[in-house]
């Protein structure tokens, strides 16, 4: 039996519930047991009270003192079908029979509260895991995770295409969606590829501008195209592109170029000269088009252009030269 009821809890509640309530208050575990009371020294002795109101399952009320017991009101709490303590209240019965349900209620809204942020968590958990599985599994599907799997609505006996959204935080969908800890977009799975275009304008078009979808390819294996929705949303980070949309299949050369590894200085420059570069990259280097874009006189664009070639080597007005210092930029 889950142990929903603890020593801890008991005595915080009697603590806080005898501040305003003038009687003693006891609680009992599942088996009449004290673990909570005004009478710290009764803590872990047996309340007979207890044991024949988890035994009848009803209030149990003593009207009279004797050696073993004191007037007072015992009742059990039930979560769900499940006795998991009693409630005892020092006093004449009449009095203090009403305190006794109060005390009974809030204890079993704590618990049904603590069983709610449980269950939260371990469905939080459960998703975690499953997520980092199937986006780590690049070989063939296990049949454990082709069941677990289907709990998420998600059939791994058909290709998907993944997406990330960037800068949402949820989405009006049936789809199957997730969201990685510290990442700041959504992954969304899509198996019916026809359905592509039209999610994705329903999302652009229903959103902030900073909102940037990628997509990988349709496939079988979801950690693949993971992989490659990811490395696209890395570009459109990386670069400042104005896309909103990039996919695989547009961006496969620079996605994979981000992934080769080549010994190269990094770029020591200002936010501006980066903004500056990033911007003179996505106007396919025509100098009116950056100057118009970052609202600056062309001189302006042409003497930062200037200070990026001494500070890197590089020269951006010259082709190869861009293209190095925007592998560079990739790699960041």
């Amino acid at each position: 039996m889950t142990k929903y009821l603890t020593l801890e809890l008991a005595q915080e509640i009697v603590d806080k519930m005898m501040q305003d309530i003038p009687y003693s208050i006891n609680i009992m575990d599942e088996k009449g047991i004290i673990i909570g009371s005004g009478n710290k020294a009764r803590v872990g002795t047996l309340h007979k009270g207890a044991v024949r109101a988890l035994e009848f399952g009803t209030m149990v009320e003593i009207t009279q003192n004797d050696r073993y017991e004191k007037k007072g009101t015992n009742e059990p709490i039930v979560i769900g079908d499940q006795f998991i303590g009693v409630v005892g209240i020092t006093g004449e019965p009449n009095e203090v029979r009403p305190f006794c349900k109060l005390v009974k209620t809030t204890v079993s809204l704590l618990i049904e509260q603590s069983i709610m942020i449980g269950n939260r968590e371990a469905a939080r958990k459960r998703e975690s895991a499953f997520l980092d599985a199937l986006l780590n599994e690049k070989k063939e599907y296990s049949e454990e995770l082709i069941d677990e799997a289907k709990h998420f609505q998600i059939n791994l006996h058909s290709d998907t295409t993944v997406l990330l959204i960037k800068n949402m935080e949820e989405l009006k969908t049936s789809l199957p969606y997730f969201k990685k800890q510290n990442e700041n977009f959504l992954i969304v799975m899509l198996q019916n590829p026809n359905e592509l275009e039209k999610l994705v304008n329903s999302i652009l078009n229903a959103s902030q501008l900073s909102v940037v979808v990628s997509a990988g390819l349709h496939q079988a294996n979801i950690a693949k195209s993971y992989r490659q929705a990811y490395l696209c949303m890395k570009i459109a980070e990386n670069l400042n592109l104005a896309d909103r949309f990039l996919t695989y299949k547009d961006f496969h050369f620079l996605a994979e170029l981000s992934q080769i590894t080549i010994e190269a200085k990094p770029l020591n420059l200002t936010d501006i000269l980066l903004e500056t570069l990033k911007t003179y990259i996505n106007q396919n280097g025509n100098p009116t088009d950056t100057a118009q874009e970052l609202i600056i006189h062309r001189n302006t664009l042409y003497y930062r252009l200037d200070r990026i070639k001494q500070l890197t080597g590089k020269d951006p007005t010259k082709i190869l030269d861009l293209f190095e210092l925007t592998y560079i930029l990739l790699q960041q």
